[in-house]
């Protein structure tokens, strides 16, 4: 009976042998494997995260030319495509509860050509941090047109007023001709605001709900260069 069990005894011997050495080879091989990846992987998603935030902070809102500026690049028409590099801030305005920013932009028109586009973005503090653009009035036209001999555009705007405030009205507008260095704004009420042109815009703006009665176009020279007749238009204007 013993001659019979050794047999059994040498197998036992030997499978415990073999477990041993399965036990050795995941110390030494597949756990260290597998703590290399956990920390791989550790590293990558760091990497992720700080790329994205380095990717993020340049378009964070701080001022209110940050919360323009990014308005105007997300903005998709289907028919109009603006090129992202030349949008800028060129004018700002503030008011009791928002800031007005004048954005100019150029882009490509569907079956046209290229355009310069100034838009006038009401922007406010957001509820946690930084700035955020409400709504917006703009205008469009040809960026080179030797056809046009009106020296400025002019564009105007209204913000809805409530019941804690009146809501305001705007004047704004491109000039072609590099010699304009003033627009003069009269109000209806017979108010008047002169506008420094800066980067070939202006941009002015007041509280409560008011019409235009003209707008005069002002050289170096203090010399009013153009002015229109009947308001906000630039189709009725006289050039001196």
């Amino acid at each position: 009976m013993i001659q019979k069990n050794k047999p059994k005894t040498d197998l036992k011997i030997v499978v415990n042998q073999d477990v041993g050495c399965y036990d050795c080879f995941m110390k030494k091989i597949i756990l260290p494997g597998i703590i290399l990846l956990l920390l791989a992987a550790i590293l990558l998603i760091r990497c992720m995260d700080k790329a994205e935030m380095e990717v993020l902070t340049p378009m964070d809102a701080r001022t209110p030319e940050d919360a323009a500026i990014r308005y105007i690049r997300k903005m998709d028409t289907g028919y109009f495509t603006i090129n992202s590099n030349t949008v800028k801030a060129t004018q700002t305005v503030e008011l009791t509860d928002l800031v007005l920013v004048l954005v100019q932009s150029s882009g490509t028109r569907r079956g046209g050509g290229v355009e310069t586009c100034e838009m006038v973005l009401e922007t406010e503090k957001a509820l946690l941090n930084g700035w955020e653009t409400k709504t917006g009035a703009g205008l469009c036209h040809e960026t080179n047109d030797p056809t046009n001999s009106i020296p400025v555009t002019i564009g105007s705007s209204q913000g809805n007023s409530t019941l804690q405030n009146s809501g305001y009205s705007a004047v704004y507008g491109f000039v072609r001709d590099p010699q304009i260095s003033k627009v003069v704004v009269t109000w209806e009420d017979r108010q008047v605001q002169p506008v420094e042109v800066q980067e070939s815009t202006y941009l002015t703006a007041r509280e409560g709900k008011w019409s235009v009665k003209r707008v005069e176009a002002i050289n170096d020279q203090n010399e009013t260069v153009y002015t229109t007749t009947d308001g906000t238009s630039g189709e009725n204007g006289n050039k001196k």
